[in-house]
């Protein structure tokens, strides 16, 4: 059976990864990736993600900061993707979360009557556009992957099959447990700064989407936050990773690169990569912000995070996250109380999210998905 796995971007290649290798290796499989969304963001053409060739590079969509755009690249995604999947022969789409861009995915392939295999549904973000999204595509799906048995109970409740969801683990779990971690030298020189800093804290903020608050209120509450906490620590070094491609997305990536510009302490990466990510979590003192990376991956560095506003409410916590309203003094205490915990450095552990073999289980599920006859893949929930 041949699987076409779709990309939009950094915050889902980290996750498909890991699960695109396995795939490839499968005798009873072949795999075609196809890459789009913010993959072509300020005009790159990519040909690879990482090892991995992409097959199908979708045309550059804008990537607009309102709404009304937001939809318009979600409805050319959809023909786009239509085209990609007919011109592959692909017999099924397999797809992480919940992004637009993925949602618009899940309907070409159901318009196309091909079995979508879903990663980390389950899942609550209640803060976000995201979830519906989310919870739209395990409808749509015919085998669902998910990261915690909780989430099983949760598919199964709405009245998904028992016997197409699978509890995998977060696969990108499996690559961060894998990886060797980059030097610290190296991270300083890929960020363009003379130390890493003492202490570091890692910011990744996206735009709420279902909140009250402006983009441009969100962000500034957050950062003035940031910088009441660390008064005075003139080593401290905050190293703010890009919004993705949301409403409000271009709003908080200027105000990051303001105060970058104005803030020796503040420094905006570029494109960090998963690898890059994942070893300055390791060597950060504390996380900020409202990434889902702050829930799911950075229990796995016993790393305090202080989770700012309503993104991620609903989420499934399983390590202590100090939450705070998107209020300058309340984000200000957050982040010194976790500073004051004065965290060590060190190498990621296995977490509830995952054990490092979640594509392999992934793998075998898909395997036994193709084994089926076509009218058979498409089943979907009970009849109640």
């Amino acid at each position: 059976m041949k699987i076409a796995v779709f990309t939009s971007g950094r915050q889902d290649w980290g996750i498909l990864a890991p699960v695109v290798r396995e795939l490839a290796a499968s005798p009873h499989l072949s795999v075609c990736l196809i890459a789009g969304g913010m993959h072509c963001r300020d005009g790159r053409r990519p040909v690879k993600l990482d090892d991995c060739a992409i097959d199908v590079l979708l045309p550059i969509l804008p990537l607009g900061d309102d709404d009304q755009e937001i939809a318009r690249v979600a409805g050319e995604t959809t023909t786009a993707l239509a085209n990609a999947l007919v011109s592959q022969k692909a017999e099924a789409l397999l797809v992480v979360g919940d992004r637009t861009e993925t949602l618009a995915a899940g309907l070409a392939a159901t318009c196309l009557r091909l079995p979508i295999i879903h990663l980390h549904g389950g899942e609550e973000t209640a803060g976000a556009i995201d979830n519906t999204c989310r919870h739209a595509l395990t409808r749509l799906a015919h085998l669902h992957a998910v990261a915690h048995p909780s989430f099983r109970a949760r598919l199964i409740a709405i009245g998904e099959r028992a016997d197409r969801v699978l509890v995998s683990g977060a696969p990108a779990i499996d690559s961060m447990l894998a990886t060797v971690r980059v030097p610290t030298r190296a991270l300083a020189e890929h960020l363009g700064v003379v130390h890493i800093g003492s202490p570091l804290l890692v910011l990744t903020h996206h735009p709420t989407t279902l909140g009250t608050l402006t983009p441009e209120a969100e962000i500034a509450a957050v950062l003035t936050g940031v910088e009441r906490a660390i008064v005075g620590l003139d080593d401290a070094r905050v190293v703010m990773t890009r919004a993705n491609a949301d409403a409000g997305g271009a709003t908080i990536n200027s105000a990051l690169a303001a105060i970058s510009a104005r803030d020796p302490r503040f420094t905006l990466a570029g494109d960090l990569g998963s690898l890059r990510y994942w070893s300055l979590l390791a060597e950060a003192q504390v996380m900020i912000g409202n990434s889902s990376s702050g829930i799911l991956e950075a229990p796995s560095f016993a790393l305090p995070v202080v989770n700012i506003g309503d993104r991620q409410q609903g989420r499934l916590r399983i390590h202590p996250v100090i939450d705070v309203p998107l209020d300058p003094r309340d984000i200000a205490n957050a982040v010194t109380q976790a500073l004051a915990l004065r965290r060590k450095p060190g190498p990621p552990q296995a977490n509830a999210y995952g054990d490092g073999h979640a594509a392999e289980r992934i793998r075998l599920a898909v395997e036994a998905l193709a084994a089926l006859a076509p009218s058979a893949r498409l089943l979907k929930g009970n009849i109640r």
